[in-house]
């Protein structure tokens, strides 16, 4: 039975010969005395359980700090990583850039290249038509100048 402090302020004796009854006083006090050790073993207890609990809250901010400062790391890690793979992934663009840029230039040399050449070829074609048809009329011409001796030499027989 557990009292309250009322219990023990309007707690009366009955009175005997030689004032309260001793026996009675006895065993009231006892009781109080037992109800005051299992209110001071629980205060006990519990002072006991409010440390733990005090140290599990310093132990929990302690994680929780940790995983704030851990999770701010990895924030801060992933942003460089994006960061340095976007410098990479522009150095890889121009790169390619600049190659595709190399790679035009030499197509556009050798196209000049062959260009020259087809021209080169023309010409020397035109000239060869231009020399053949001219030694197609001097062949002409020389038949032609072949045929007259037979001419002439018909005239002379007469």
């Amino acid at each position: 039975m557990r009292f309250t402090p009322m219990d023990i302020t309007n707690r009366t004796f009955s009175r005997s010969f030689r004032g309260y009854d001793t026996e009675e006083v006895k065993n009231f006090l006892q009781l109080v005395s037992e109800d005051l050790e299992a209110l001071i073993a629980e205060q006990s207890e519990q002072k006991k359980e409010l440390e733990h609990l005090k140290e599990s809250l310093s132990d929990l901010r302690e994680r929780e700090r940790i995983l704030k400062d851990t999770m701010l790391l990895a924030q801060e890690t992933k942003e460089e990583i994006q960061k340095n793979a976007m410098k990479e992934a522009e150095i890889i663009v121009r790169e390619s850039e600049l190659q595709a840029e190399r790679i035009i230039a030499t197509a556009h040399n050798r196209a000049a290249g062959i260009q020259q050449e087809i021209d080169d070829l023309i010409r020397n074609r035109s000239q060869l038509v231009r020399e053949l048809n001219g030694l197609i009329q001097k062949t002409e011409s020389f038949l032609e100048t072949l045929k007259q001796p037979d001419i002439d030499q018909s005239q002379h027989e007469d």
